[in-house]
């Protein structure tokens, strides 16, 4: 008692422009690189901190590079229960 092929092919069908979608997505996510001779100079960005000198700008730059980390981990942490609602509505297929 399985779901009929045609069924599966339509829904192949209509799923297939978002699953190339995150293939590419997941792809280019791999591609990605920042060499390691050249980080990330925040003090473009910030460089109205200069005037409390090179140790605060340090301070600062780690405690927004560490924010940053943080609130990734928070919201990849907070959409588990949503990625697992996924795999549970797609089950049967």
């Amino acid at each position: 008692m399985g779901v009929e092929r045609p069924v599966i092919d339509l829904i192949d069908t209509m799923f297939s422009p978002l699953l190339g979608w995150l293939t590419d997505l997941y792809n280019r996510i791999l591609m990605l690189s920042v060499p390691l001779g050249r980080p990330l100079d925040l003090s473009n960005y910030f460089g109205f901190f200069k005037i409390l000198g090179s140790t605060w700008m340090m301070v600062i730059s780690q405690m927004i590079g560490l924010s940053v980390i943080y609130f990734i981990v928070w919201v990849v942490v907070n959409n588990l229960g949503v990625i697992s609602k996924f795999k549970m509505l797609i089950k049967w297929w």
